[in-house]
């Protein structure tokens, strides 16, 4: 029984890859997260050189929110809150990383880019390839991108952009929100290898006392293990009408999780806030719980499992209802 995964044309030893974030943003990070069992490792997104400014980040930065550390000792309540942009070195400085990372590591290692013309996109992407990544993807939904990007200037042009300069498979972060499944059809008639769903949403905290935005005074990525449940419900919706792998992201905490997201559809699972909350070591824990699901259940390989939940999805119009008959055995409650 192998935990071994096939990904965009990628052998993981695990579902499990490391999120683009401040888990990846430097080489010692990369190695950590191999000896710690990840499949592989997202970097963090680099910006083209117009959003330079989205290279130095403000302190602090993070803020987790609701923390609750009373939930049976497994701090699974708690939204993490931070405003954290782009990779904080040059161009140069990437480049530089993606090859020292190839050195030193032998997990995949997929390159994150960020811009808002094609040519941009491009450019970035034709660098990641030179500079020795297993792939690229496109941060696309980025929680922190400014203004307003237009679907067909940016989303469609940028992947057709990338996807026809490159060689290396091409992945499509998405948001959360009503147009997830529409953005994944449209990501994989452009071209994409895959999509990862869902980006972390933009939100907002305040502080009653000073009645300002909290940290930096602006909008912040927000996410944390309540997300699962929208991403969930993404993956099974976008797993039915796309044939392209899906990456899940977001709310992640347990092996438990990372079960569920495979059982609606995703290829694999990218983890990032539990690795701040809880440690490197979160990472060895939950291929440990894949690999005692599987035993238990007597799985030789997660490709038997996938998608089964998203299979067995009962169609509204077959969802047992009641009318309102006696049901026999059961004490009448209601009162008019």
């Amino acid at each position: 029984m192998s935990l071994a995964t096939s990904f965009v044309g990628l052998n993981l030893s695990s579902p499990v890859i490391v999120a683009s974030g401040p888990a990846s943003h430097d080489v010692n990070q990369i190695t950590l997260a191999e000896e710690n069992g990840a499949g592989a490792s997202v970097l963090k997104t680099v910006c083209s050189e117009k959003y330079a400014h989205m290279r130095f980040w403000p302190r602090p930065r993070y803020k987790l929110l609701d923390w609750d550390k009373q939930i049976a000792g497994r701090s699974h309540s708690f939204s993490l809150y931070s405003y954290e942009q782009g990779y904080s070195g040059t161009l140069d400085d990437y480049w530089e990383f993606i090859r020292t990372c190839k050195q030193r590591a032998n997990v995949p290692v997929i390159g994150s880019i960020f811009a808002d013309e094609a040519k941009d996109w491009e450019m970035l992407a034709i660098k990641v390839e030179e500079s020795g990544a297993d792939a690229v993807e496109l941060d696309i939904s980025s929680p922190h991108r400014p203004g307003s990007l237009g679907f067909e200037t940016t989303f469609i042009a940028a992947i057709k952009a990338v996807v026809n300069a490159m060689k290396i498979p091409v992945l499509v972060k998405l948001g959360s929100g009503p147009n997830v499944t529409d953005q994944a059809i449209a990501a994989e008639q452009c071209g994409a290898s895959a999509v990862t769903l869902c980006n972390r949403i933009r939100g907002l905290d305040v502080d009653i006392e000073s009645q300002r935005p909290i940290l930096h005074g602006y909008y912040a990525g927000i996410g944390g293990p309540w997300t699962k449940y929208y991403t969930m419900m993404h993956i099974a919706e976008a797993s039915k009408v796309i044939s392209i792998p899906i990456s899940a992201t977001g709310g992640t905490m347990t092996g438990e999780d990372v079960i569920k997201y495979i059982l609606v559809g995703a290829q694999t699972v990218q983890i990032l806030s539990v690795i701040l909350v809880n440690g490197w070591e979160t990472i060895m824990k939950m291929n440990e719980e894949l690999q005692q699901y599987m035993n238990i259940k007597g799985i030789a390989s997660l490709e038997e499992v996938r998608g089964e939940a998203t299979r067995r999805l009962t169609k509204p119009e077959e969802i047992i209802r009641w009318s309102g008959e006696p049901i026999e055995g059961a004490r009448n409650v209601w009162r008019k």
